[in-house]
């Protein structure tokens, strides 16, 4: 992650806006009624409150070292405290490598959160590259307060009175502060999501966009702990009863039902204010998600990682993405629509081979497999004219207890967003889309005819849930006709 440290500081022209950091944390089930703060994370010794730091990206670049020198992480500032007289209020010590905890919740809770973290580390250390040592060689460790009742807290001077108030938790530097959360699993979350700021905002200088460091952090907050006791983080969740008291998938439903989907470009222009709302911590958590396990995306996304000092970062996703913008821009629009449980990102991946615009009276076939998700018919509709879509053949869609076999106009045993399981359908998505899709999802069946009200490319899918594609087999094949005499 540090290893852009020894490069000269630039003035580049962006095109993104490059928000300064502000670690935010938040999040409920009920996140429409409980809107998160952000957090405080700052890079520097001795801490101070980014709440404070001037909201422009004229925020000078820290100076950059030069190659003779050696990189070093800030030494350890973190207070010590008298473990006998916390404790006598009720307020225990719980240590591991990596975190020190200090919380009043039941002690059998408590106990194992220090180990979850130091399992936290190993995957920040896998996923962005070791840290620098400190000058004292000491192993990096941070201290979290973790508050049932916040008023022992205050009066033993655990919870500073100059962090400012927040519903879930926040950040300094590597201490951070958190409300005891209802549910075990957003508990953990919300701790993994803390420690990922601590962890990444380790090393002064760190500006990349608030966007980036909230998404990361959510992305590292959602794990899963197999029978044996390993955690695996960056996961998509299951079922919403996995990840209780997170609820970031029924907020992004519910915000592109009201219209209010999140272009890449406007999650990326996320300030730090943006993140009063937790709708803003749902987009950034999708956004990295999408990035982070999209086989066409995914290396060049983990390389941003490397680039959070200064103002570097929207220089390199400038250079790693723009040539594929318009395709990117397309294919998080159609997984912004179908987001939720058990969403296999890999294998809803889209392919853009070339496409042509049918002449009147023209036809193309293409084959549909119903193991993937959107797949192009390689054809470019044109708003107002008509297309004969016809389709045969039969797949399936499971393998046990027997086959499930279906033709395009599905089988009505089992449905998935109102349609059949295996019903051919189709979306038309513009060049220019970017969250919202002006023509609906259209079910197509055995036959239909598509009059779009936008031009775009023609994309068909075999109807299926997102996280069942791949005991799927088969394909159908499609047919695509312009109708001579109709515009």
């Amino acid at each position: 992650m540090l290893r852009r440290l020894n490069e000269k500081r630039r003035q580049i022209a962006v095109w993104l806006l490059l928000p300064i950091l502000v670690g935010g944390c938040g999040g409920a089930e009920d996140a429409a009624n409980d809107s998160p703060a952000p957090s405080v994370a700052s890079p520097v010794r001795p801490p101070e409150d980014n709440n404070k730091r001037p909201d422009s990206a004229q925020q000078k670049t820290p100076k950059q070292p030069t190659q003779s020198q050696r990189v070093y992480r800030p030494d350890d500032q973190r207070p010590q405290h008298d473990d006998t007289r916390l404790a006598e209020v009720g307020i225990q010590r719980y240590e591991s490598q990596r975190l020190i905890l200090y919380t009043d919740i039941d002690p059998e809770v408590a106990k194992p959160l220090p180990g979850l973290m130091d399992e936290a580390y190993r995957a920040w250390e896998e996923y962005f590259g070791p840290l620098p040592p400190n000058r004292a060689g000491s192993d990096f460790q941070m201290t979290g307060y973790l508050m049932g009742d916040k008023r022992l807290f205050i009066e033993t001077g655990l919870l500073p009175e100059d962090l400012p108030d927040f519903p879930h938790g926040r950040n300094r530097g590597i201490e951070f502060w958190m409300n005891d959360q209802e549910h075990d699993y957003y508990r953990r979350h919300l701790m993994i999501h803390e420690g990922t700021h601590c962890f990444m905002t380790a090393m002064p200088g760190v500006l990349a966009p608030s966007s980036y460091m909230e998404g990361m952090a959510e992305l590292f907050g959602t794990h899963r702990t197999n029978s044996q006791g390993r955690t695996t983080f960056r996961i998509m969740p299951t079922e919403s009863l996995e990840v209780r008291g997170w609820g970031r998938l029924q907020i992004i439903a519910a915000e592109c039902a009201a219209g209010r989907a999140q272009s890449v470009m406007d999650i990326f222009n996320y300030g730090h204010n943006s993140f009063l709302k937790t709708e803003s911590y749902a987009w950034s958590w999708a956004l990295c998600k999408f990035l982070d396990a999209h086989p066409r995306y995914r290396d060049r996304f983990r390389e941003l990682g490397g680039y959070l000092q200064g103002t570097q970062f929207s220089r390199k996703f400038q250079e790693l993405y723009r040539k594929d913008l318009s395709e990117l821009n397309r294919e998080w629009a159609l997984f912004t629509s179908g987001l939720n449980y058990d969403y296999d990102v890999e294998r809803a991946a889209i392919e853009f081979p070339a496409t042509q615009v049918l002449a009147a009276g023209r036809e193309t076939i293409v084959e549909i497999q119903a193991n993937r998700g959107w797949q192009s018919s390689g054809v470019e509709v044109e708003a107002g004219a008509a297309y004969e879509i016809t389709a045969e053949g039969m797949v399936t869609l499971a393998q046990t207890p027997r086959p499930w076999e279906a033709t395009a106009a599905g089988i009505t045993i089992r449905y998935h967003d109102g349609q059949p399981l295996g019903r051919l359908l189709a979306v038309v998505v513009p060049k220019n889309a970017t969250a919202a899709l002006a023509d609906g999802i259209e079910p197509v069946g055995a036959a239909t005819t598509l009059r779009p009200s936008v031009s775009g490319t023609l994309f068909l899918r075999v109807n299926d849930a997102w996280g069942e594609l791949s005991d799927n087999g088969g394909t159908y094949r499609v047919r695509v006709t312009r109708r001579a005499g109709e515009s």
